[in-house]
C-alpha cells in the first residue's frame, strides 16, 4: 500500500507539473461515469488514504472516488459547455446549450450574467416551478446562472 500511495503522489507531482507547462486550466475527473471539473486556478489538493482519492478545494470536498473506480483524468485547456458549480436548493442540469431549472419560485426572474457582471438574458420560471435558459445565443466563456435559491457557474462553449 505504500508503495501504491509513493506512486501515485509521484503521478500527481508529475501531472501537475506538465499541466502547468501546457498552460492548462482544468482537471477533469470522471469517476463510475460522472464527469467533475475543477478549475485549477481554485488550488485543488489530492489526498490518498487507504485507496480513496479526495479532492478538495478551499475546504470543500468535490470529489471522493476509490482507486479500484475506474477513475480516468485528463487536463483541459477549456471546458465543453458544463456546469462547473451549482449553489442552492433548485435541481439544475446543462443539456444541449440550455440550463434546466427545477425547483424554482414560480414567476420569479433567472438572470444570465457575464463573468464580468454584465445582465446578459432573463427568463421567468414557469407554473410548474420550471425553466429553460436557452445559453445558445449568449456567447462563450463563464455565465453566471441566478435565482433568489440558487446560483450556477456555466462554462458556455
Amino acid at each position: 500500500m505504500k508503495k501504491l500511495r509513493f506512486y501515485l503522489m509521484l503521478l500527481v507531482a508529475v501531472l501537475a507539473t506538465s499541466a502547468k507547462a501546457a498552460n492548462v486550466k482544468y482537471l477533469v475527473l470522471n469517476s463510475g461515469g460522472e464527469e467533475t471539473v475543477i478549475a485549477l486556478a481554485d488550488s485543488p489538493v489530492m489526498t490518498v488514504n487507504g485507496g480513496v482519492l479526495r479532492v478538495t478545494v478551499a475546504g470543500a470536498e468535490k470529489v471522493t472516488a476509490t482507486l479500484t473506480d475506474g477513475l480516468s483524468y485528463r487536463f483541459a485547456d477549456e471546458v465543453p459547455n458544463s456546469i462547473l458549480e451549482a449553489k442552492g436548493d433548485e435541481a439544475s442540469r446543462l443539456e444541449a446549450g440550455h440550463v434546466y431549472i427545477a425547483g424554482g419560485v414560480k414567476g420569479e426572474t433567472v438572470r444570465v450574467f457575464s463573468a464580468g457582471g454584465r445582465l446578459l438574458a432573463t427568463q421567468r420560471i414557469g407554473e410548474d416551478g420550471t425553466a429553460d435558459i436557452d445559453l445558445t445565443q449568449l456567447g462563450k466563456g463563464l455565465l453566471i446562472v441566478k435565482s433568489s435559491k440558487t446560483s450556477i457557474k456555466v462554462m458556455n462553449q
